[in-house]
């Protein structure tokens, strides 16, 4: 089912010196006096104790609200410029970004207990943890993929790319991505599937623009592409890729949970869900950006400043005023 496709891979660290480290000199100072400046931590990153975060006025606080089976981790207070990336499966570590895209941005994993790893890279387009949180898959601003360590920060480059969107890490390690002409142009996307050690890509799916892929409970992926009628979500696994439901020309932000229930944004009309494929989708409230919780009882909307978590009924289960997403969860936060 795969092909080779050709991608630029090589590795080496992302301190280098053409990449800026990102610090205001207050905080500079700040770390400087405290000798926060360890030697075993990389070039590009900064350590920060709870009371340094403090002190630089520029302290997070993880706040966790259970919802269904699933837990919503809210990032406080809302910071003005930065976006919130990735949340861990276990709710404790946030990954955020001090700017979208850019040449130069600062990777910032904030934990629970206040304490911060700020990691400088070529810039930042999305972040997703793996499932024991040791690591992430980071894309840089020109689309190159990364492996970020999350207890000392250190960056190895894994491939070139260029690639969109927020990677798919599997349980071997690997990477399902969608591979681009361009990060500016990207009028083709291709799903991919990216070796972690060598950086090598395979071609997963025949879908010439795939938005989005999202895993099913068995295994296989739900892949959310461009169709002659419009947005069309397929069953990609062992047997091949068959549709599972046409969504038509007015659904965007397409979100799919691991039992196959799709929820999707129709611009001005709110959110409506697919509880299986072939039935009728069911307006479910007002919002835009919807994402499954990982247990699929429940969707994460924005509405405004807010985020709001609705039933599959739509009826409102908790809001957040500040930042928020699942544990767990990456490519549908704010």
């Amino acid at each position: 089912m795969s092909a080779s496709i050709c991608l630029s891979a090589r590795r080496h660290r992302a301190g280098e010196p053409r990449v800026a480290v990102l610090a205001t000199l207050p905080i500079i100072i700040i770390l400087l006096a405290a000798g926060i400046a360890a030697a075993d931590l990389p070039r590009g990153v900064v350590r920060l104790t709870p009371a340094d975060a403090e002190r630089s006025g520029t302290s997070f606080h993880l706040v966790r609200h259970a919802v269904r089976g699933s837990s919503l981790v809210e990032v406080e207070p809302a910071s003005a410029g930065m976006s919130l990336l990735a949340v861990s499966a276990d709710g404790g570590t946030v990954a955020l970004a001090d700017q979208i895209a850019e040449l130069t941005a600062v990777l910032t994993l904030a934990a629970v207990d206040g304490s911060q790893l700020r990691i400088s890279l070529p810039g930042l387009l999305a972040a997703t943890f793996a499932p024991d949180g040791s690591w992430l898959a980071v894309i840089d601003g020109r689309g190159a993929v990364w492996h970020v360590d999350a207890t000392l920060g250190g960056s190895d480059l894994i491939a070139a790319g260029p690639f969109i969107g927020s990677p798919l890490i599997g349980a071997d390690g690997s990477l399902v991505m969608l591979a681009v002409p361009s990060v500016e142009a990207p009028y083709r996307s291709r799903l991919v599937r990216v070796v972690l050690d060598t950086g090598a890509a395979s071609l997963l799916s025949a879908q010439e623009l795939v938005y989005a892929a999202f895993p099913l409970d068995d295994g296989d992926l739900a892949v959310v592409a461009h169709g002659v009628t419009g947005t069309v979500v397929s069953r990609l696994g062992d047997v091949g890729e068959r549709v599972m439901a046409d969504l038509g020309a007015g659904a965007v932000n397409v979100s799919v949970a691991g039992d196959g229930r799709m929820a999707f944004e129709v611009t001005g009309g709110g959110i409506f869900l697919v509880d299986r494929p072939g039935s009728t989708p069911i307006r479910v409230g007002a919002g835009t950006r919807p994402c499954f919780a990982p247990d699929g009882r429940s969707v994460l909307v924005s509405r405004g400043q807010q985020r709001v978590a609705l039933s599959l009924d739509g009826s409102q289960l908790a809001e957040a005023d500040a930042m928020a997403g699942y544990a767990g969860s990456a490519g549908c936060l704010s």
